[in-house]
């Protein structure tokens, strides 16, 4: 029969604490990315893929810094993988369920103008909320940061110019 693990090492396993909030707000954002990006290519393609694009960028960099605060949240591979397969796997879900959405909406284009709104002014408010706040705070008034900030975003309306 194994010895139970030293009393010291049990509460180094039961003190890990999974970063729960961080967790939902990824997952909530991953949703309604997926809604919006299955809405546009519902409506168009070229605005599928222009949406498919900036939504691509936006999870990379946000899923390297997920993935960093769940490794110094758990050393648990298992954990680790587990919650950060959860945001990716619900943006396709959504996103697959919002471009049907837009398919049975097509015959009622105030319902569906209204869905888009609405993912629209969500992805608007935690761009603006959260992003641009930690954006501020780590540009400290850098002229330079600023500027990369409407140079992305003159880099998405050309590039949504340029798939039309």
């Amino acid at each position: 029969k194994p010895s139970p693990p030293p009393l010291s090492m049990k509460s180094e396993i039961f003190s890990e604490k999974l970063p729960w909030p961080l967790v939902a707000a990824v997952t909530i954002d991953a949703a309604v990315d997926g809604l919006l990006v299955g809405l546009s290519f519902s409506a168009s393609a070229s605005a599928g893929w222009t949406m498919s694009l900036a939504t691509c960028i936006e999870m990379g960099f946000l899923g390297l810094s997920f993935s960093a605060s769940l490794q110094n949240a758990t050393k648990n591979r298992r954990k680790q993988a587990s919650l950060s397969v959860i945001p990716p796997v619900i943006l396709l879900l959504t996103g697959l369920s919002g471009n049907a959405l837009g398919h049975l909406l097509s015959e009622s284009p105030c319902v569906f103008i209204g869905f888009v709104a609405f993912a629209i002014v969500a992805l608007l408010f935690l761009v603006t909320q959260e992003l641009l706040a930690e954006a501020r705070d780590v540009a400290k008034g850098s002229a330079l940061i600023n500027a990369m900030f409407f140079v992305g975003l003159l880099a998405g309306i050309l590039l949504g110019k340029m798939l039309d």
